[in-house]
């Protein structure tokens, strides 16, 4: 008796740890940026990868064009924001910079994560910081550049970029490409309460709003 009890510990134990690992490499292969592509595993269904990802059934047949109902091929890559070629459409008449579709989505996204439950000037100063570094030498010339860049926006590493953006975030999004100026050249933001690594207090803080001081 003392054997079989033992026995079934041991299988327990080679269960859980199994599972671990499998929820780990899961948890791996999700959340590793960019997130623009999906690749395709044994039994996913177009309804859990959008629920996964924020992305409604509707769109990701748009961007799929060659998927035919729920079916999906293992080992395919399935696109998770739209084409970001010359055909793309154009959703901002700015003066300030003309987004196709998927760096419009891409910038709201981000925003939406990194102001949640903040006001909406807020959230059009994100998106102006964004902006201020296409403009600047110091970094990548276009808004899908400058947010996938390494180590640069906290919500690209979590995949929290992901979450679909609010209504107010559009709009405020919408705002600052029109041209806003409520941060002047700022070029970098931060939470100083709540920050782990603290270089940034070398910059030089032009505003506040809300919980985010914006530095150039």
């Amino acid at each position: 008796m003392m054997l079989k009890k033992l026995a079934s510990l041991l299988f327990a134990g080679m269960f859980v740890f199994t599972a671990a690992n499998v929820t780990e490499a899961s948890l791996q292969k999700f959340d590793s940026p960019p997130f623009d592509k999906y690749l395709v595993s044994e039994g996913d269904t177009l309804y859990y990868i959008g629920k996964r990802y924020g992305v409604s059934l509707d769109d990701l047949y748009r961007f799929n064009p060659d998927v035919e109902g729920d079916f999906l091929l293992a080992g395919s890559t399935l696109n998770l924001v739209g084409d970001q070629g010359s055909n793309s459409a154009t959703v901002s008449n700015s003066s300030r910079v003309e987004l196709n579709a998927a760096d419009r989505d891409l910038l709201e996204r981000l925003v939406h994560a990194e102001t949640m439950g903040q006001e909406y000037n807020g959230k059009v100063a994100v998106a102006e910081v964004v902006l201020n570094r296409v403009d600047s030498s110091d970094f990548p010339d276009t808004v899908r550049e400058v947010i996938m860049q390494n180590r640069q926006f906290t919500p690209v590493s979590t995949g929290a970029i992901n979450n679909n953006p609010s209504a107010k975030t559009a709009e405020a999004v919408d705002e600052a490409l029109r041209g806003t100026n409520l941060v002047e050249d700022a070029l970098f933001f931060w939470n100083p309460d709540i920050a782990t690594s603290r270089w940034l207090e070398e910059k030089t803080v032009i505003t506040k709003i809300d919980e985010h001081e914006f530095l150039q």
